[in-house]
Formats: structure tokens, sequence, C-alpha cells
């Protein structure tokens, strides 16, 4: 019995310093919270903090404005781009 509550113990510590790592990460991209709603729910969710850890962003032109991409970096596909005048 004490082995296994050992190996429980063991096995939430590890996933709490896996995910804090991944929120950290996320956190330190420097996205304001409004950029990371990625699925623009209008709020922003652990998920997507920690998904903000996957992300990366690139300067892009959309109909001669320079914008913002945000993109996966597990594929490079876009996610969502942010330009200057909100659109």
């Amino acid at each position: 019995m004490k082995k296994i509550l050992l190996l429980t113990i063991v096995f939430l510590l590890i996933s709490l310093g896996y995910f804090s790592i991944r929120i950290f990460i996320g956190y330190r991209n420097g996205y304001d919270y409004t950029v990371m709603d990625w699925n623009q729910d209008g709020k922003t969710s652990i998920g997507e903090i920690i998904d903000s850890s996957d992300v990366g962003t690139r300067q892009t032109i959309v109909n001669g404005i320079e914008c913002v991409e945000y993109f996966a970096y597990k594929d490079g596909l876009p996610i969502k781009i942010i330009c200057p005048d909100g659109r």
C-alpha cells in the first residue's frame, strides 16, 4: 500500500512539474492574454497558455499591411494573424 502511495505522489509531482514548466514557457513567450485566446471564445484558459509554448510568431504582409502571424511549431501552419488595424 505504501509503495502505491509513494508512486502516486511521485507521479503527481512529476506531472505538476511538467505542467508548471509548460505554463511558464507559454507565459514567458510574451504574448498578451488576448492573443493567447487561440479559440477566440473571449477568455484565455490554462490550456491555451500551455499551448502558447508551442506557438511562434513571424511577420507577414496582408493586403499591403505588415501583420503578425502566429503559427504552430509542429507543422508551421498559421493559427491566427493579427494586423495593426484589428483585422
